[in-house]
């Protein structure tokens, strides 16, 4: 980021529109999140322009969107946000969503994939289908 974004009150900032460096109108500021320890700004908590617009970010303990403050490149009249940095954090938070699965040999197709057996083995003496009941 390389240079400080100067000082600016905190009751100035609530309800000032978000927008990214390249125009896109992501909603209004309604929450800070800071570091109870050192007093650093952590996340802004967003009230989205759009519903759905901000679904793929991380929420807050009420369910609002929250952006990294590492994103924002400028407070002044409006609080402008990198729209790269910002699509990383939004990639980041919908795979920590998605359980990961290890690694493993291809699934097997056929009867035994279907009955639950694991990857290389068949059940024994089965030659088709189950009966179903």
């Amino acid at each position: 980021m390389g240079e400080s974004l100067g000082q600016v009150l905190a009751s100035r900032l609530r309800g000032m529109t978000v927008v990214t460096d390249r125009g896109l109108h992501l909603g209004r500021l309604s929450d800070l999140m800071i570091d109870e320890n050192t007093g650093a700004i952590l996340s802004l908590v967003i009230k989205p322009a759009e519903k759905g617009l901000l679904d793929n970010l991380p929420k807050d303990d009420k369910g609002m969107p929250v952006i990294s403050y590492s994103s924002v490149i400028a407070i002044k009249e409006l609080i402008v946000v990198n729209e790269r940095v910002l699509a990383i954090h939004q990639m980041k938070a919908s795979t920590s969503e998605v359980t990961p699965v290890a690694p493993s040999a291809p699934a097997p197709a056929g009867p035994a994939a279907a009955q639950g057996a694991a990857p290389g083995t068949a059940q024994a003496g089965q030659t088709g289908p189950a009966p179903s009941g």
